[in-house]
């Protein structure tokens, strides 16, 4: 594994020796690359030079890392290297990543390579294939030890050995006792089993596992729990209880990164998630992502500009009004923002369930009064000054004062339990949380802050004459 430094000069040679066509050199500079460097190099490089060197990495030395290259790639390599060639690799790769493989090719070319690849294989491809995109069942391995809790740790191990030097487990930390009818008994470690006396029943030398997940959950949850239970592989169950399954520690690890970057980008306001990396994206399609969610954060503004168009003749009576409600707009939207964030993160990780409602409420309701209890000096002061420097009167002055600290407590109060229960709601509900998102509460909050704040001015001008 070359430095991130090192890796810069190998691609920046690597872009100059395709220019001048040094094949011999190319060759050489290629070798020098990890499997899991290939992956930063092939999506970092122009469109132009990356078919240019295909040709000369072999299918085998990605093998490991097919799975994680940005869709493009995938079919860019299929087209170079043949159907053929593609479905013999995709034979020698674990199951879960070789349907998650076919799953970034087209279905034209997918059939003709499901054809090529021999049953035994292509049977457990596609009892991961039925599964959900984003369920469990997608991304665990079928390939794991399973014994009968009758046989003796002896015939374990002696079975488990045979089916090991044929290759025919993937990546694994356990061996699974299950009954007749594949429900799991129990558990129990490799390094564990073959220190047992041969003679004892594999029954009484297993354990349950602390938890098990069904196939067609929210691959999410398995991330929960793995995190949760400390576990280097999470069991998979069917409908039925019986076991199918394992989702393994690489896989969690991914799954984990997937979703936090997901709920970065809902947060943020996307409604599409990206798939693959940001300089592998085609330009127009970052364009179409970020277009729809503007357009309609554009749309929910007018609302607050209505409100604020509706209010112009308290504006024109007290002008400075006008001068305030960025400030009490950006303080609900920030109240507002930083609630969902906790919330959001505290869903994510299973400290807050969509029951915990009312706790919630208690909480925030606690918060955002003592955050009022200190916001509330700060404002009255900076509008009494800005207003009395404006009209030299202490009439005006408090009235703006009083005016802006009333719609600051009342908006710092309903944005942040609009922040903080609108996550809850969607949960609920069966929305991800994460859509909930900054720009969207933070709209929110404006046009909470322009309605109270102007509404508050009104009936103090009405009130004062």
């Amino acid at each position: 594994m070359v430095s991130h430094d090192k890796l810069e000069l190998l691609m920046r040679r690597l872009n100059e020796v395709v220019e001048v066509g040094q094949i011999t050199e190319l060759k050489e500079l290629l070798s020098q690359f990890s499997p899991y460097e290939y992956i930063e190099v092939l999506e970092r490089l122009d469109f132009k030079i990356r078919s240019y060197i295909l040709p000369y990495i072999p299918l085998n030395n990605l093998k490991i890392v097919l799975s994680k290259l940005h869709d493009d790639v995938v079919f860019e390599l299929l087209r170079v290297k043949g159907i053929d060639e593609f479905a013999k690799v995709l034979t020698e790769m674990p199951s879960d990543d070789a349907a998650d493989v076919l799953l970034k090719i087209p279905p034209k070319f997918r059939h003709k390579l499901m054809n090529l690849i021999p049953h035994w294989k292509l049977n457990e491809i596609s009892a991961l294939l039925k599964y959900p995109s984003e369920s469990v069942g997608s991304i665990m391995t079928p390939q794991v030890p399973i014994f009968s809790y009758k046989l003796t740790v002896g015939d374990v191990i002696k079975e488990y050995i045979a089916k090991s030097e044929l290759g025919l487990y993937d990546k694994h930390f356990y061996i699974y006792a299950v009954d007749e009818e594949r429900r799991i008994v129990g558990w129990v470690d490799v390094k564990t089993v073959i220190t047992k006396p041969k003679d004892k029943l594999l029954r009484d030398v297993v354990s349950k596992p602390p938890v098990v997940v069904n196939a067609y959950s929210d691959r999410e949850e398995v991330a929960r729990v793995a995190i949760k239970f400390d576990l280097l592989e999470v069991p998979v169950v069917d409908n039925e209880g019986r076991l199918v399954g394992i989702v393994t520690l690489d896989d969690v690890l991914d799954v984990a990164i997937s979703e936090y970057g997901e709920d970065l980008l809902r947060f943020g306001g996307f409604i599409e998630a990206i798939k693959g990396r940001y300089l592998a994206i085609n330009t127009a399609s970052i364009v179409k992502m970020r277009f729809l969610p503007l357009v309609w954060l554009y749309i929910m503004n007018t609302i607050t500009g209505g409100i604020v168009a509706s209010f112009t003749g308290v504006i024109e009576r007290v002008a400075v009004l006008a001068a305030f409600l960025p400030m009490l707009s950006d303080n609900s939207g920030n109240v507002g923002a930083q609630a969902s964030t906790f919330v959001i993160r505290s869903l994510a990780i299973g400290e807050v369930r969509p029951q915990d409602f009312l706790r919630v409420l208690k909480k925030e309701v606690t918060v955002s009064l003592l955050l009022i209890s200190l916001l509330t000096p700060v404002s009255f002061s900076i509008a009494s000054l800005i207003t009395y420097l404006a009209y030299m009167t202490t009439e005006y002055s408090l009235m703006v004062g009083i005016v802006v600290s009333v719609a600051l407590m009342v908006s710092t109060l309903i944005s942040d339990l609009v922040g903080a229960l609108l996550p809850l709601i969607a949960s609920r509900i069966n929305i991800d949380p994460a859509s909930v998102s900054a720009p969207l509460i933070t709209t929110i909050g404006d046009i909470i802050s322009a309605t109270t704040y102007f509404m508050i001015a009104t009936s103090l001008l009405s009130y004062l004459g």
